[in-house]
């Protein structure tokens, strides 16, 4: 699966998904003034670097639409649509956990990068998180993933403020990360 993140204005982007196991899907963003990096391009790192199979990207991948995604409506029929709820379902706990590896990460960059004053307080948030969802011990993030991300981070949010009106970055989304989905007899 190869997905693009084009700059559409400075605030605006959009993400454009090619994938074998189902027609292109796509959505338009908008996000906040001062964003360094696009929190798609955020997801697509940390769902790649911890093998969430069933995250944003592992969902689309797979055929589904993660909530947010739409394919051209000549493409959708309830196939696609019963495909992508099931993944939904299935993959709420890696969508949660996603969110939460975003979180914990963006916090350490946004550190090491001079845009927060203070270090994220880890466990103060391990002991929210488990209280509300159980999904991520921060104790159990390998340090050398985290650091990777945190380093990939920085290249990328580099690479994507470098880009003008209508430029991009694609990645690719390994195959051994994909989902095959089932076909019911």
């Amino acid at each position: 699966m190869r997905v693009t993140f084009t700059r559409l204005t400075g605030h605006r982007y959009a993400v454009d998904v090619v994938r074998e196991s189902g027609p292109p899907a796509g959505q338009r963003v908008s996000t906040g003034a001062g964003v360094c990096l696009p929190p798609d391009i955020a997801h697509f790192l940390v769902e790649r670097e911890f093998g969430l199979r069933l995250g944003i990207f592992g969902q689309l991948a797979a055929g589904g639409d993660a909530g947010t995604f739409r394919a051209a409506p000549a493409d959708r029929d309830a196939r696609l649509a019963h495909c992508a709820h099931r993944l939904q379902v299935t993959g709420r706990g890696d969508l949660g956990r996603s969110v939460a590896m975003v979180s914990i990460c963006t916090a350490i960059w946004e550190f090491e990068a001079g845009r927060r004053f203070a270090p994220p307080d880890l466990r103060a948030y391990a002991a929210a998180s488990s209280r509300s969802w159980g999904l991520v011990d921060v104790a159990d993030l390998p340090c050398d993933g985290v650091r990777r991300v945190v380093q990939e981070f920085e290249g990328e949010a580099t690479r994507w403020n470098a880009l003008g009106v209508r430029e991009s970055v694609a990645f690719e989304w390994p195959a051994a990360l994909t989902c095959v989905p089932r076909r019911s007899a």
